[in-house]
């Protein structure tokens, strides 16, 4: 097997030594997340920043196979794809940051796309188009867009898969929000899409308990998605893509020692041991 293992990283977390700690524990690579004007602009600084964090991760010869598309304040908004007032703007960035994650090599992108209302009416129909177009500008580049699983139901992801009707679009695969969401058996998808999961993330979580509105994340390996079975069925099933380990916890000794033992994890599944 020669799937890559890498974190999910914010730029504005990373530097030297976060990134040497990485090359340590024997990660190859990274999911980049939180690419902002402060990297995008067309400013010097912002061309200068770009270039100091390449060659940071060549230096380290950390690759950069999949990016995560970030919006601003979309959290204390409405977040995702989804909301209309928001969309052309958020599709331009997520345009933008595709372009921008060319000169790192980038190829897969996932998106959390927001709710998406059950009525198959006229407001979805024009949602679908929307990522069609994003689907087509990223075939341009020779690169995807991804689903992050969890806010829809299995069956509900499959249909908008199967509507958007491109070859480019699969899923970043993502157990532990099935549980966080409270959505869905995260075993059924890759019951029955796992040859669309192009990037997977690492991670576990619990159900909500009662009187909570969300589940909540725990260690890899440690909460109720099953992980390790999970992760051998895919890669039993020929997934070679990125495994990437997302732990959602401060930049710190704890998260540092969760991402140290989830590389191991993922090593002992490779291997057959677990």
């Amino acid at each position: 097997m020669n799937n890559q293992i890498g974190v999910l990283d914010r730029c504005g977390t990373i530097d030297e030594r976060r990134i040497a700690f990485y090359k340590e524990i024997g990660l190859d690579c990274i999911q980049l997340a939180g690419v902002y004007e402060e990297w995008l602009a067309p400013t010097p600084e912002a061309r200068k920043a770009t270039d100091e964090l390449f060659a940071l991760l060549q230096k380290y010869e950390i690759s950069v196979p999949t990016m995560f598309f970030s919006y601003p304040n979309q959290w204390n908004t409405e977040f995702g794809l989804i909301p209309q007032r928001y969309r052309a703007e958020r599709i331009a960035l997520s345009c933008r940051q595709m372009e921008w994650g060319r000169k790192f090599g980038a190829k897969y992108f996932a998106c959390h796309v927001g709710f998406v209302p059950e009525e198959r009416d006229e407001t979805y129909k024009q949602f679908i188009l929307d990522l069609k177009m994003l689907a087509r500008f990223a075939a341009i580049n020779d690169q995807y867009f991804m689903f992050e699983t969890g806010t829809e139901t299995v069956a509900g992801l499959g249909e908008m898969i199967a509507d958007i009707d491109e070859p480019n679009v699969g899923i970043n695969y993502d157990p532990a929000n099935f549980l966080y969401y409270n959505t869905d058996d995260p075993a059924k998808l890759v019951d029955q899409l796992c040859n669309k999961i192009l990037t997977v993330h690492c991670k576990d979580a619990r159900r909500p308990l009662e009187g909570e509105k969300h589940g909540k994340e725990t260690v890899l390996g440690q909460g109720e998605t099953n992980f390790c079975v999970l992760l051998k069925r895919i890669l039993d099933n020929g997934f070679n893509g990125p495994l990437i380990i997302e732990r959602e916890l401060a930049p710190g000794p704890e998260q540092e020692k969760d991402f140290r033992d989830a590389v191991q994890l993922i090593k002992s599944v490779m291997k057959g041991e677990k």
